[in-house]
Formats: C-alpha cells, structure tokens, sequence
C-alpha cells in the first residue's frame, strides 16, 4: 500500500465512499419500505383484528353446533336402544301368546266389522253393507248371466205416524217392519238394509221381475196381518208402498238398478200409496 501513488490512493477512496454511499441509499431504501409497511399495517391493523375475531368467533359457533349434534346423536341412540329393548319386550309377549292374541284380535275385527255393517235400530244391513251387496252382485249377475232383482220400501205417512205417536213408538214401528222383512227373506244371499229413515231397500240375487213381485206381494201381506196401528193413514193402518226392478246386468253402473227401483216406489206413490209399481 505505502508504494501506491496518491492518485490510486484517492482512486481507492472515492470507491470506498460509492460503496459506503451505496449501503446508505439502500438502508434509506429498505427504511422507506419498513416506514410503509408500518403505515400500512397501522392503518389495516383494526381491519385484520376484526377478521382474526370474527374468524374466532365462526369457528367457536361451528365447534358449538358440532357439540350440539354430537349430543343428539347420543340421545337418539339412547332412545332408539330403549325402544328397541321395549320392542323386544312386545316381541316376546306376542310369541309366547300368539295363539291367544290372535283369536282374541280376530274375534274384535270380526265384531268390528259387522258392527260397521249394521244398523243400530233395526238390525238389519246399514248404508254401507247394501253399497257393498249391490256391488258384488251387480258383478256376480253379470258375469253369470243371471237376473238381479231389487225392491225399494218405503213406508207410508211415516211423518204422521211419528207426529200422532212420538218418536219412540216410530223407532219400535220401524223395528218391527224390520222383523218382517227379514221373515219374508228365505235364502242366504237375500239381504234386507235400511236405506235411511223409514225407506228399506232389499236385494234379491238370482230372481227375475215375477219372483221380486211375489215377495213384495208377500210383504205387504205380512204387514197387513201383523196390523200395526195407524190412525193418521186412510188406511188405519202401517202399510208399505214398492217399487220392484230387475235386469241382468250389463256395462252400466249398479247404481242404475236402484234408480229404477228408486223411480217405480215414487210411482206406487202417486198411484195412491199401499201399492206395488213393477218394471
């Protein structure tokens, strides 16, 4: 070094001070870039808090449902274990008494469903069974080729009788007509319903218009012997008034059978009461 020249040495100076000077301008520069950083995280730092706590407060609330879930699935298996424990309990039961559950359960259906079939007053066939008569014989009729007769009853003044002799001597009157249209009835498949009020309805399978006359001839001379009084008719008497139809079934409707039926018992009406209207 002591050999240099004065220029080199001034040379060797000036770099050394480029360098110094450089190192400063970068450390300004990297001062300048921490100061906005600074400024930056200072001016965004309330933003950055709040996402941070309402990120905080989301994963709280999921951890919280996740409990929440996780105890009712616990207390969904405890209930279904306890039933399950209660069904074996049943299953058990019923095994060891089968035999007598199952008479005891068909003789309450049986009952049940012929309760559901008959008409409190009378006894005889309801709405619901004579729907369900109409039906399967209207089909059996027509697939058989054979004749299906029915006859609509109504009985005459009823509105009188009830108002001369009260309401429960009406209910006994009507209980007794019962009794004679069941007596007239001598087959199996015959079937007596109430139709409502004081109208009766009967079905009579395998029996052409002759034979459903014969039985309306026979009822109303039934009802004139067991001479039930009535002194609010012109007849003195209960009598009954008829309509009779019958056809062998074909594509029409069932219900159509009980119209003419229906249509006739107006006529026999009109015709004075106490008669028979046949198709």
């Amino acid at each position: 070094m002591s050999g240099q020249s004065p220029y080199v040495k001034v040379l060797d100076i000036e770099q050394t001070l480029a360098e110094l000077q450089a190192m400063v301008d970068q450390l300004q520069q990297e001062r300048s870039d921490l100061e906005i950083a600074l400024t930056t995280a200072i001016e965004h730092g309330d933003a950055i808090e709040s996402q941070l706590e309402m990120a905080n407060r989301q994963l709280q609330s999921e951890v919280r449902e996740r409990l929440a879930v996780e105890r009712q699935l616990r207390d969904l298996v405890t209930t279904i274990t306890q039933k399950s424990r209660d069904l074996e309990v049943v299953l058990q039961t019923i095994t060891e008494h089968s035999d007598q559950i199952d008479l005891q359960w068909l003789g309450r259906y049986i009952e049940a469903e012929h309760t559901a079939r008959i008409d409190s007053l009378t006894g005889l066939a309801n709405r619901r069974k004579l729907d369900e008569t109409i039906d399967s014989e209207w089909a059996r009729a027509r697939r058989s080729r054979q004749s299906l007769a029915m006859l609509v009853c109504d009985v005459d003044y009823f509105k009188n009788y009830n108002d001369l002799y009260g309401h429960q001597h009406g209910d006994l009157c009507l209980q007794q007509l019962a009794a004679i249209l069941t007596a007239a009835l001598r087959r199996d498949g015959d079937l007596a319903a109430r139709y409502g009020g004081e109208e009766f309805v009967i079905v009579l399978p395998n029996t052409d218009a002759c034979g459903a006359r014969q039985l309306a001839e026979g009822l109303q001379e039934a009802l004139r012997r067991a001479a039930i009084p009535h002194e609010a008719s012109p007849y003195w008497q209960l009598t009954m008034s008829i309509g009779v139809a019958a056809c062998i079934p074909d594509g029409s409707d069932p219900g159509t059978l009980f119209a003419e039926a229906d249509r006739l018992l107006y006529l026999a009406k009109q015709r004075g009461r106490n008669q028979i209207a046949l198709t």
